[in-house]
C-alpha cells in the first residue's frame, strides 16, 4: 500500500520496500469499519523473514505504571489497537472484506498457518529503564490475545525510538 515514510507520533517509520508495509490505519478496509474500532498504525512484513508480521503502534509518550488510572486506560487503548489490527489483518487476508485487493500481494499470499505476529509498541523518547515494566504490563493486558492466537511468549515488544531505529523501524 505504501513505500512512503509513515509519520506517526513524531517519528518517521520507513520507508519500507514495496509490498512489505500495509498502512492499516489509513486503509479503505479500516475506513469502512472505523467507528468504535481502534486500530494500530501499520503492518510490516519483517524483511528477514516474510512469515513474521509486525503490528506497530506508535505513541508520543506513555504514563508510568504508578500513574493511575491513566496507565490502565493507556494499556487498554494499546491492547485494543493491537488486537483489532491483528484480527482485521487476518480477516482481510481471508478475504472477509471486499477491500481485500488493497493488501499488498505479499500479504495476500501470506501463509497464515505458518505466519507469526509481533505486537509492537514504539514510544518516542521513552527511557530504556521504563520499558520492562511497561512491556510486562502490556504482555499481561494482551494475554487473552496471546493465548487465543497461540502467539509466542516473545510476541509483545515495547521499544523506544532509539531501539526502533536499531531494528530498522524508524529512520
Amino acid at each position: 500500500m505504501t513505500t512512503e515514510p509513515i509519520i506517526e507520533s513524531g517519528m518517521t517509520f520507513g520507508p519500507y520496500p514495496e509490498g512489505d508495509c500495509f498502512y492499516i490505519e489509513k486503509s479503505e478496509t479500516y475506513q469502512k469499519i472505523n467507528e468504535g474500532v481502534k486500530i494500530a498504525e501499520f503492518l510490516l512484513l519483517h524483511s528477514q523473514d516474510d512469515s513474521i508480521v509486525w503490528i506497530v503502534e506508535a505513541k508520543q509518550s506513555s504514563p508510568r505504571p504508578e500513574t493511575q488510572p491513566n496507565f490502565d486506560e493507556f494499556l487498554l487503548e494499546i491492547q485494543e489497537k493491537l488486537t483489532n489490527a491483528l484480527t482485521l489483518s487476518v480477516a482481510t487476508c481471508l478475504k472477509r472484506h471486499s477491500t481485500y485487493e488493497e493488501l499488498p500481494n505479499s500479504f495476500q499470499t501470506l501463509d497464515l498457518k505458518k505466519a507469526s505476529f509481533r505486537l509492537i509498541l514504539v514510544i518516542k523518547g521513552h527511557q530504556e529503564a521504563w520499558l520492562p515494566p511497561l512491556q510486562d504490563a502490556l504482555k499481561k493486558a494482551l494475554n487473552p490475545t496471546i493465548k487465543t492466537w497461540n502467539l509466542s511468549a516473545t510476541s509483545v515488544v515495547v521499544l523506544n525510538d532509539t531501539m526502533a531505529r536499531l531494528q530498522g523501524l524508524i529512520s
